[in-house]
């Protein structure tokens, strides 16, 4: 019987070969096969296969010696320098959802992707001789389960690629065990992410199912840009994206933000852009008039020639219905906005304009920008 292939990971050409050499030095054999630049013809990157019999043992060993951690001084060594895009799965119906627009983004700005799946705790704590305790009435950890349901969930992402309909970018993936939120957080600052790609849920009829709750608790917990992309958007891949409502009281933060925005885009130039601000009624201070809406015109014009940017200038007592009315009216694909980090307080007693717009509008794609 002839023996059947599958791809453990794919990775520069210094990193491929520490991979190989770590499990060859352990009993696996592996085999090396160049990865062609979709367009280009040329091998940036190299797949690390193994016999797929050997995948649980092989997961366990990348594991064990914590190989390629980001909070290591010789991955950076052997790292190519592409930007880097986090994203995290659940395995759950849209993952694959969350996935194509990540790849699809990392393909235009020639960035990696990693993978990231954090399974629960078997334990509220972790015991020291927690590998010796015999649980006969479970019969797959919680590490094996993710395990299995991450390698299934590649074997699709590589069906999509080898089927032309993912676009071949450097990926691989990791598993953490503890609190979701926590440990997307925790992984950010190890990786370094230049975004961070998530899924929100769509509302349900279960009371204790909030929607949007763990991803709007990663977007108030992180310090980089977000997409956080719903189950149920009419979005099926990033070149569907024609026009993005950006909110904004045209403060400094939000004019940094832009820029981080205009990077985003740039491969997307074709992009319709709306600065939208929005007068409260029953406030005074922050209040915009056409004159001042001019001038900020003119400077967005000035400075980003290549835009097709609009502004509009919208009254109105509640931010969010006004919001919301605008986004049906003019066909809007994305809301982008502005925010800063919020400790555990702000996030209980002060609900953010990112929450309050996940909660309304559970169909629309978010992306989340930091001041």
């Amino acid at each position: 019987m002839d023996k059947k292939l599958i791809t453990l990971a794919i990775h520069t050409p210094a990193k491929a070969r520490v991979l190989q050499q770590t499990l060859e030095e352990r009993g696996i054999e592996t085999f090396l096969e160049n990865v062609e630049d979709e367009g280009e013809g040329v091998s940036n990157s190299i797949a690390v296969r193994i016999n797929e019999y050997d995948i649980i043992k092989a997961v366990g060993i990348i594991e064990s010696v914590q190989l390629f951690r980001y909070d290591n001084e010789q991955t950076y060594k052997i790292d190519d320098g592409r930007k880097r895009i986090l994203v995290a799965v659940d395995f759950s119906g849209y993952s694959i959802k969350v996935c194509r627009a990540a790849f699809a983004i990392a393909s235009k700005v020639n960035a990696k992707v990693k993978i990231l799946h954090v399974y629960k705790m078997r334990f509220p704590i972790t015991f020291p001789f927690a590998d010796s305790v015999n649980l006969d009435n479970e019969k797959e950890s919680p590490l094996d389960k993710a395990r299995r349901l991450m390698l299934d969930f590649c074997y699709e992402i590589d069906k999509k690629i080898s089927e032309k309909e993912f676009p071949s970018v450097n990926y691989s993936y990791s598993l953490r065990e503890g609190i979701e939120s926590e440990e997307i957080e925790n992984f950010t600052h190890e990786y370094k992410p230049f975004l961070l790609v998530l899924g929100t849920k769509g509302k349900s009829n279960n009371v204790n199912d909030i929607v949007g709750n763990v991803t709007a608790d990663i977007i108030e917990m992180t310090n980089i840009p977000v997409i956080a992309i719903p189950e149920n958007s009419p979005i099926k891949k990033m070149d569907d994206v024609r026009h993005i409502a950006f909110l904004t009281n045209f403060q400094k933060g939000d004019l940094d933000s832009f820029d981080m925005l205009v990077n985003i885009l740039r491969p997307y130039q074709s992009v319709r852009i709306t600065l939208i601000h929005v007068n409260a009624v029953n406030r005074k201070g922050d209040r915009w008039t056409e004159t001042e809406l001019l001038g900020m015109k003119e400077y967005f014009q000035k400075k980003y020639p290549e835009l097709n940017v609009g502004y509009e200038l919208l009254d109105s007592p509640d931010m969010i219905e006004a919001v919301d009315y605008f986004i049906d009216e003019e066909g809007v694909n994305i809301i982008a906005l502005t925010t800063k980090r919020r400790n555990l307080l702000g996030r209980i007693f002060l609900p953010s304009v990112s929450r309050k717009v996940l909660h309304l509008r559970t169909d629309m794609p978010l992306l989340i920008l930091r001041g």
